[in-house]
């Protein structure tokens, strides 16, 4: 059962002509909590526009007037698995039941929808987030890191391991782009398996540039793959990965490297990139060991899942 709020506020479906207030809410609430602004515009851009996304269904925005206040998303994953929940309230707004009643609202869409649970994101020092989350039953599973890296002049391009080419992506190689997605991230935290379709459509919007795609061949066979988008706000490396059998023998680096020299090139100031922070496969100390930094950190509640707690 969805909390009531105060009747000076209002709960309503968002409409794309609320992007430039949602944005604004969340670098509100950035600044209030003192962390580093993420950009976030291009992100519901992209969300909004899936054909997985119902914004009559899947979004709430609580208003005072006309002033939005505070922003809840469902975003549904393919396949099995949580609903991804992202709830934030404007910080003259806490106190007011207004978190908890965009949380129950994604709880009974998730319940409706037969969703396996509920996950959402809190940043790692908004202290009432975490209370609110804990009090209605959410356990913590896990952290995430966004990363960055400020460019220098002249950003080393890097070198391929020997018997490996580092190559840009071509048409033909949409299928096997794929193939290398899911096979790279198969074993990984929170991965669920996607189709050939819904991959490309995931990828295609707008900001879609082929020519920020390398992949890494190995006697013609594609074997890791790093997909990159130049925003106007920034560049996003939004995917790199290496099959099981290529990993540790610096195919990962490589790619990396090259996509940010490529980004570099393209006049961007920076790079950012979101990793599970407990990723086994050395995958922080590779962005550390390339110039990337800790820019934010997420920590990640379960609600109705079999995730066990984080330690």
């Amino acid at each position: 059962m969805i909390s009531p709020i105060p009747d000076r506020y209002e709960m309503r479906p968002v409409t794309t002509g609320d992007l430039d207030q949602v944005v604004r809410l969340m670098d509100q609430v950035d600044r209030a909590l003192e962390v580093p602004r993420d950009p976030v515009r291009a992100f519901f851009e992209w969300v909004w526009g899936l054909s997985s996304t119902d914004l009559r269904r899947d979004t709430r925005v609580v208003t005072e007037g006309d002033a939005v206040v505070a922003f809840g998303q469902g975003i549904w994953r393919t396949g099995a698995g949580p609903l991804i929940l992202l709830v934030r309230v404007h910080p003259d707004h806490h106190g007011r039941a207004i978190g908890g009643s965009l949380l129950a609202w994604g709880e009974e869409l998730a319940t409706e929808r037969g969703a396996e649970g509920v996950r959402a994101d809190v940043v790692d020092r908004d202290a009432p987030g975490h209370d609110l989350l804990r009090s209605r039953g959410y356990r913590q599973v896990r952290s995430s890191f966004t990363m960055k890296k400020q460019f220098e002049p002249g950003e080393d391009p890097g070198t391929a391991p020997a018997g490996v080419t580092i190559r840009p992506y071509d048409d033909a190689d949409e299928r096997a782009l794929f193939d290398v997605n899911q096979a790279s991230f198969a074993d990984h935290w929170g991965f669920t398996p996607s189709t050939f379709e819904i991959f490309n459509e995931e990828l295609h919007d707008e900001d879609w540039d082929p020519s920020l795609v390398f992949l890494a061949d190995v006697g013609g066979e594609v074997v890791g793959h790093a997909v990159s988008f130049a925003f106007e706000e920034g560049a996003y490396v939004a995917m790199l990965g290496v099959t099981p059998p290529w990993r540790g023998r610096g195919i990962a680096k490589a790619l990396l490297r090259r996509s940010l020299a490529e980004l570099a090139s393209r006049g961007k100031p920076d790079a950012r990139l979101e990793v599970d922070a407990q990723n086994p496969y050395g995958a922080v100390a590779l962005y550390e060991g390339v110039g990337m930094a800790v820019h934010r950190r997420y920590d990640i509640f379960d609600l109705g899942t079999t995730e066990p707690e984080q330690a």
